[in-house]
């Protein structure tokens, strides 16, 4: 029953770090695709005006 307890806080700290990690990686995934469009469009753009 101890042992439980004493796991506990762990678990749910890992959990926590589990989270904060997804969202990290989450960001991550966003900024790369917001970088992606921005490079396609001044693309376009730079190819317009030639």
């Amino acid at each position: 029953m101890m042992e439980e307890k004493d796991e506990n806080p762990i678990d749910s700290q890992i959990e926590v770090l589990n989270y904060d990690m997804e969202r990290v990686n989450e960001q991550k995934l966003i900024n790369l695709l917001i970088e992606i469009i921005v490079t396609i469009t001044l693309k376009e753009l730079n190819e317009k005006s030639d």
